[in-house]
């Protein structure tokens, strides 16, 4: 039997089904204030959005949101194992964005992303598309370029996760036994109680046909995106944002912290970018701190007027 989450996530508001320019499926769930300026948020690698829901919590009364998994992820039927790439979710992130807007009026909005999503808004701001009146980052994993100092080794922590993704079960008994996994796993230690088993409902699903529940993102198909940042041009182009720009970044002090990590501050300062760091958190910052983080977000749109 699986164990309760501890978090029970609310019905949405509503549902808008989506079909990308190459057949992938994207759903976005609404919830929240419909009268509020919008945040649309997603997910990290491995994850899906509602695994994020310790931290949403906090934005249900203020605002509307839209939350989406990327491309073979989360509440999405598997589409494709290729593309599965970091500009292939740049332009989803831009159709997405489009659509609702379309189905849901045009109003404030306000991109909140982690980590593989986080990229993909970067990316597709540096290929000239802000559609968001504001971006808020929570550890994106920028990578300076060939010839930077710290290049290959961070190249080589990715090819870690990547190698470790490219053999992780695929087929569970039932949700508990994933998050047993979760809990488990040093990287996953600062986890909010519950957490673990949200996320291991959120990403896996049920195969009634063999009666067992599998991966909804297999790790073979998220396992070159730990490597394939190291390619893209982030570092070098992102130039100072024309609209405000907010990257949270997980402690860059705190030991076993990813070494990417400890490029966040080294990137905004290069390029301009508004910063902060919550302590005591790895890479999950948002499930770990979600009061903190949700401070922070709240408190940056306060200080730039971006209230309704």
């Amino acid at each position: 039997m699986t164990p309760p989450s501890g978090f029970e996530l609310p019905a949405p508001r509503a549902t808008l089904d989506l079909t990308m320019d190459d057949g992938a499926p994207i759903q976005v769930v609404r919830h929240g204030n419909p009268s509020g300026p919008r945040v649309v948020l997603s997910h990290g690698n491995g994850f899906a959005s509602d695994s994020y829901f310790p931290f949403w919590q906090h934005m249900l009364e203020r605002f509307d949101l839209a939350l989406f998994d990327f491309r073979n992820c989360g509440r999405n039927a598997f589409h494709a194992a290729e593309p599965h790439s970091y500009h292939r979710f740049a332009r989803d992130n831009v159709a997405v964005h489009r659509a609702i807007a379309e189905a849901w009026g045009a109003k404030t909005t306000i991109g909140v992303f982690h980590s593989m999503s986080a990229i993909a808004a970067l990316l597709a701001v540096i290929e000239g598309v802000w559609h968001w009146d504001a971006l808020v980052l929570f550890d994106p994993p920028v990578m300076p370029p060939v010839g930077h100092p710290l290049h290959a080794p961070l190249v080589a922590a990715g090819e870690i996760l990547r190698d470790a993704a490219r053999i992780r079960q695929n087929r569970f008994s039932d949700p508990g036994e994933l998050a047993e996994v979760f809990r488990t796993l040093h990287r996953f230690r600062r986890m909010r109680r519950g957490v673990a088993e949200l996320n291991a409902r959120s990403t896996l699903r049920f195969v009634p046909a063999d009666g067992v529940w599998e991966l909804c993102c297999p790790g073979p198909v998220e396992a070159g995106l730990y490597t394939d940042v190291a390619a893209l041009p982030i570092w070098q182009e992102a130039g100072p944002p024309a609209r405000p720009m907010l990257i949270v970044g997980s402690d860059p002090e705190l030991d076993g912290a990813l070494k990417t990590s400890r490029r966040c501050p080294e990137f905004c300062e290069l390029h301009g970018i508004e910063y902060a760091a919550v302590p005591g958190t790895t890479h999950l910052l948002q499930v770990e701190e979600p009061e903190r983080c949700f401070a922070l977000f709240n408190g940056f749109l306060e200080e730039h007027g971006i209230t309704e």
